[in-house]
């Protein structure tokens, strides 16, 4: 899906290098998304290092706190743990004071996943470290260009490995 057009856009650059095949290069952007990868991976171990959690706990609190009615099913899905590991992972965030189980409304064989408080805190703090380090790298008249751009290679990356990568060549 192309990238819809999204206002204020950066000046265009001049034309785009081809690589050996004739298609637009792309090595660089490939590159500094590696870059990203690694400085991201960096900024979760250390705040998970610093609230004593690992990085699946951080995953798993900021899953939660923009999803609602999670289930310890769902969860799973998420962070891509057996049944068994995420029950422990809920177990030690449950005692933790991190999350709590609730009733699920509907369906009494069910509970839900919820933020406690302190859960609730840990997802601000990580927030707030990416907050300030966009600010700091972005000119706030790009924002909505560049959270554009990363939602279109999201879907792309999303839509290619439901695919099972099949036609990786196009």
């Amino acid at each position: 899906m192309p990238m819809t057009d999204v206002s204020p856009q950066p000046a265009p650059g001049p034309s785009p290098l081809l690589d050996a095949g004739g298609q637009v290069d792309v090595t660089a952007a490939i590159s500094a998304f590696g870059r990203l990868e690694q400085s991201n991976t960096a900024v979760i171990k250390l705040v998970a290092s610093q609230l004593g959690l690992g990085v699946t706990d951080i995953r798993a609190l900021v899953y939660l706190s923009s999803h609602t009615e999670v289930t310890p099913k769902s969860l799973t899905e998420h962070v891509d743990l057996s049944t068994g590991a995420t029950t422990s992972l809920i177990d030690r965030l449950d005692t933790a004071g991190y999350v709590r189980r609730v009733a699920h409304p509907t369906d009494r064989r069910s509970t839900l996943l919820e933020l406690a408080p302190l859960g609730r805190t840990a997802v601000a703090d990580v927030t707030q470290f990416y907050r300030v380090a966009f600010r700091e790298a972005l000119d706030p008249r790009f924002l909505d260009f560049v959270a554009a751009a990363l939602n279109s290679l999201s879907d792309s990356l999303r839509n290619r490995s439901g695919s099972g990568l099949d036609d990786v060549a196009s």
